[in-house]
């Protein structure tokens, strides 16, 4: 079936599609250019002193080209962290699935933490500097997400503690206290002359975690 433009010409349904599907595509392009850039400048200037005219200057884009996109700074960062989340839990979830003991199952879920982190650490840094101070049911959403991964790491201590090969405590607390140090390697990997790779620090942290929870008869490894 064919229709006629604006100018005579006939355009066929093929041809729609074939609009409609560049058109699509180049929206795409553009939002990544978007987040891609923010997530730069977020890095470079800080979150709180960049401005969406700020993205767009860099882009070479009118102002009102990333508002089409994102209607604030927030939902930028909102975008950038939700998907960074949603690579972390996706790369955990075979460890979670697979049939491991708790000591195997917990020393890899701390390693895929590790490097899920530096290879993306500027997004995370943002993150635990600025996800805190926002106030959104989108900000709220994201806080839940974070805190179910918890609990899932949680779990999994629990499961230790209660074949013996782990010490007694509240897993929660304990699983905020192993995470909370792979955290902090954001803050510095990168930034030392160490010539340690994300993989010697996911290994680390791994052997630390493990000596922190593993009951005095069972040697961590």
């Amino acid at each position: 079936m064919a229709a006629v433009n604006g100018r005579g010409a006939r355009v066929t349904f093929r041809d729609s599609v074939k609009v409609d599907a560049r058109s699509s595509e180049e929206a795409t392009n553009r939002r990544e250019q978007i987040l891609e850039s923010a997530q730069e400048l977020f890095a470079d200037q800080g979150f709180r002193e960049t401005n969406l005219n700020d993205v767009a200057t860099q882009l070479g884009f009118r102002r009102q080209a990333v508002y089409h996109y994102f209607r604030s700074k927030e939902e930028i960062l909102y975008e950038l962290i939700d998907r960074a989340g949603a690579a972390m839990e996706a790369s955990a979830q075979p460890t979670f699935d697979a049939e491991l003991s708790p000591r195997e199952m917990l020393a890899e879920l701390v390693r895929n933490h590790v490097r899920q982190l530096l290879n993306n650490a500027e997004i995370f840094r943002i993150q635990f500097a600025e996800l805190s101070k926002l106030t959104s049911d989108r900000a709220d959403a994201l806080r839940r997400d974070m805190a179910r991964y918890v609990r899932r790491i949680g779990k999994v201590i629990e499961a230790g503690q209660k074949d013996g090969s782990f010490i007694e405590g509240p897993p929660v607390p304990q699983a905020l206290l192993i995470l909370g140090m792979c955290n902090g390697t954001t803050d510095w990997y990168g930034s030392t002359r160490s010539r340690l790779t994300i993989d010697d620090v996911a290994d680390a942290a791994a052997r630390i975690a493990l000596s922190g929870v593993m009951a005095s008869n069972r040697p961590a490894s």
